[in-house]
This record gives C-alpha cells, sequence and structure tokens, in this order.
C-alpha cells in the first residue's frame, strides 16, 4: 500500500503543468483559472498577481529569450499570435505550446476558454466568460452617442504623436459598448499614430487618456496639454486621465476595464 501511495504521488507530481506564459494578460488568464501556482516563468511587465513579479522573467515581447524558457523545464508555454515563430522554436524541444489571439472582446473568452480545457478548469473558465458578459450587459450607456478618442500610449508627447484605438482592438467595442463610438474613423485597424493636426480632424467629443501604472506621464500635465487643443472634448472639458493596472490589459480583467470606461463616459 505505501509503494502505491508514493507512485501515486509521484505521477501527481509529474503530471502538474510548468507553465510559462508570455504576456502579462496570459499571466492574469492562466491566474484567474486557479492555476497561478503552476506560472514557473512570466514576460517582462507582468504586474498582476502581484505574486508573479518574482518569479522569473523570460523577456518580453520583443527580446524572448529561448534559453530562459527551456531552464524552467516547461511543460507548456503559451504565447500571443505575433509570437507563433518563437512558440515553433519551444515546440521544436517537446514542449507544448498554445498561441491565443487577444485583440477582441470575443477572441479573449475563446482564449480563456482555450485555457481553461486545457487546464481542466471548466468552473473557473465559467465564471471568467460570465463576469465579462455580465459587464457588457450591464454597462452604463450613454444617451449622447458621443465619438471618443482613445489614447493609450504617449499620451502627453502630442509634438511626437500618441497611439490611439483603432479598430480591431477591443476599445472600439467598449466604445460601443458604453453607448460611444470611435473618433477615428481612418482605415488603419490597429494603433494608429497621431499628430496634432490628425488629432484635431478628428474633433472628438470625449478624449481618455489610458495610462498603465508604471507610465510615468505626469496625469495632470498631460491632461492640460490636451485642454489646449481647438477640440470639442477640450473646450467641454471632456478629457479623462485613466490609470489603473488592468485597462490597457486583454484578459479576463476587461469587465473592469468596461465599467470604468463606460463611467468616464456618463
Amino acid at each position: 500500500m505505501r509503494i502505491l501511495m508514493l507512485i501515486l504521488l509521484t505521477l501527481s507530481l509529474y503530471s502538474q503543468e510548468r507553465i510559462v506564459t508570455l504576456s502579462p494578460a496570459l499571466a492574469e488568464i492562466v491566474s484567474g483559472l486557479g492555476e497561478e501556482k503552476h506560472i514557473v516563468g512570466v514576460s517582462d511587465y507582468t504586474l498582476y498577481p502581484s505574486t508573479l513579479q518574482s518569479r522569473p522573467h523570460v523577456g518580453g515581447y520583443t527580446n524572448l529569450s529561448i534559453e530562459k524558457v527551456l531552464a524552467l523545464k516547461p511543460t507548456l508555454v503559451i504565447g500571443l499570435e505575433h509570437q507563433k515563430a518563437f512558440l515553433e522554436k519551444v515546440s521544436h524541444f517537446g514542449v507544448k505550446t498554445i498561441t491565443l489571439k487577444l485583440e477582441s472582446i470575443t477572441e479573449i473568452k475563446h482564449g480563456i476558454f482555450v485555457l481553461g480545457e486545457q487546464l481542466q478548469k471548466s468552473q473557473e473558465t465559467q465564471m471568467l466568460i460570465e463576469a465579462i458578459d455580465f459587464a457588457i450587459n450591464n454597462a452604463p450607456k450613454s444617451s449622447k452617442h458621443p465619438s471618443v478618442l482613445v489614447v493609450f500610449a504617449n499620451a502627453s508627447s502630442l509634438s511626437r504623436g500618441v497611439y490611439v484605438a483603432g479598430h480591431d482592438l477591443f476599445f472600439e467595442e467598449i466604445l460601443e459598448i458604453c453607448g460611444a463610438h470611435n473618433a477615428y474613423t481612418d482605415d488603419y485597424a490597429l494603433q494608429p499614430i497621431l499628430s496634432p493636426e490628425n488629432i484635431i480632424a478628428t474633433n472628438p467629443d470625449h478624449v481618455l487618456l489610458l495610462l498603465g501604472p508604471l507610465d510615468k506621464t505626469d496625469p495632470l500635465s498631460a491632461k492640460r496639454a490636451w485642454l489646449k487643443l481647438p477640440i470639442k472634448a477640450a473646450k467641454e472639458r471632456q478629457i479623462r486621465v485613466i490609470q489603473n493596472d488592468y485597462i490597457l490589459i486583454p484578459s479576463q480583467r476587461i469587465a473592469k476595464s468596461i465599467t470604468t470606461i463606460c463611467k468616464a463616459l456618463q
């Protein structure tokens, strides 16, 4: 009996996943599914949950290290679509990989489902997806259908150009959920860079300046710079700064982003 228990314990230990996540969002999803303890390596700028900050880092979006990944002896490496070439290299060493796309709300929910199936966390999967759906269905909606410019990088660098949400990112979907629409109407899909002249041409009713927790931008200075522009949002003083650790992350915490952005537009 004692030998049998030892065998079962050994098999259980070997069956546990050793997971490396190649983006902060993927680390959040795996943790949200209750598998944080099995994450042995994370990408740079992984801040949530805070306990993951002390895990070994394997690089960022453009400087991932296959040596650092393999040194962690992972059983599963999870990355994003633009990291597919790196994941293919990892798979050559016999490590299972999963590639996900997290640019839309549907893709985020699908990513949660895929990882939930892989990690056998059906109940947790359902809870995370239901929380997103609840936020969508209960978000406060504007009756004025305002045009909104969403700025998510270089918020205070008007002279160098700012990054705004285009048409293939979840920010535009959130605006629609809130009863608003994207002030950016040109064809460029993902992350267009706008000069002051381009910004003035969009003439938004609202501007949302989204800052991550590591962004060193001074919120008040950034807001003052935008209030000087000859746009409706400045005239009506509808420039909002939102800074927290989830607003830019395409994980299950998009449920919080939906609520936060919709409230900011009221």
